[in-house]
């Protein structure tokens, strides 16, 4: 979402998001950039008619995928598979003001009402106690490194011990679309427009895109392949962009024509990346030996084949030497 909302933003935000959802699913496509890119996309969940339905996601520890549904006040528990609607879901509970959701040391946490919440697989909620007091809205996701989470709150950027109930600011207020880097040392944000990055320990700005368009809002950082260390970006106007923080490519849209785009979230079952907008989720894949938003690549069954069969060989050899 866009900055903290004011009540009216937020009313006239609504009205719009669900005068446009009542029409079909709009459909995200791959752009000529994106197709050559060895990018592909495929849709998990579809609520037209509903403004987000679901709006954030986060891989629990028994593989399911839990998310948050803001316009029915609800958690969900969906089996990972795509093709799924509101009633796929597998389990539900209430949790008001439902919003902002990510994993962070092998649990799922979220945000109802500015609230922090830890999250169990049966959906059970249990509010988190943080000293000093802080509330969030914009944007959660966790350290794959840590275990903290790094949210976009009232007190600006801020970098959360769950356990110890303690939080640092590490940025300013007005952040949205929070992400940290596959090594846990940057978080980059949405802020002004633009992507900016911010060393974890030091709180040092260490990125700024400057304005790109489009309306930016979900980051996810990609491990692996061609594209790695580049910024995965969910546009506002219904498009995706790839964004090179060393500034050695141009900033690419590889997606258009998807309702309003805002959270993303790591899959880390398979290394793809959901993609919230206003009707629906979709999946976005970066092809073989990549991941997005995940601690690490994950190799595609031909290139695991091909190491066991290396080590095979390696082991033959090994052995003849020794003989």
């Amino acid at each position: 979402m866009k900055t903290l909302w004011s009540g009216r933003w937020r009313a006239a935000a609504l009205l719009g998001g669900m005068l446009a959802a009542a029409n079909a699913h709009a459909v995200l496509t791959l752009t000529a950039d994106g197709i050559a890119d060895g990018f592909s996309l495929s849709t998990f969940y579809t609520d037209p008619g509903v403004y987000y339905g679901v709006i954030n996601l986060a891989t629990a520890s028994d593989g399911s995928i839990l998310a948050t549904g803001y316009a029915r006040g609800q958690v969900y528990r969906f089996n990972d598979v795509d093709g799924q609607s509101f009633g796929s879901a597998v389990a539900s509970a209430s949790l008001p003001g439902a919003f902002a959701m990510a994993a962070a040391g092998g649990r799922v946490y979220a945000t109802g009402g500015g609230t922090f919440y830890s999250i169990s697989t049966g959906l059970a909620a249990t509010p988190l106690t943080l000293t000093p007091g802080v509330s969030s809205s914009l944007g959660l996701w966790g350290n794959p490194v840590t275990g903290h989470l790094l949210s976009a709150s009232n007190a600006g950027l801020i970098d959360i011990d769950p356990l110890a109930g303690t939080w640092r600011a590490i940025g300013p207020f007005g952040a949205d679309g929070v992400s940290v880097s596959p090594d846990g040392h940057t978080a980059y944000a949405e802020i002004g427009g633009g992507v900016r990055g911010y060393d974890i320990a030091t709180g040092t700005q260490v990125f700024n895109s400057g304005a790109l368009g489009h309306g930016p809002d979900g980051t996810g950082v990609i491990s692996g392949g061609q594209f790695n260390g580049n910024i995965i970006v969910n546009n506002n106007d219904g498009t995706v962009g790839l964004l090179d923080p060393s500034g050695a490519n141009p900033y690419t849209i590889i997606a258009t024509g998807g309702a309003r785009g805002d959270f993303v979230s790591p899959d880390r079952n398979n290394g793809t990346l959901f993609l919230s907008s206003a009707d629906g989720v979709e999946r976005l894949s970066c092809g073989e030996d990549c991941s997005i938003g995940g601690p690490s690549p994950v190799p595609e069954a031909s290139t695991t084949a091909l190491m066991f069969a290396g080590l095979g060989v390696l082991g033959i050899a090994t052995r003849r030497r020794r003989s």
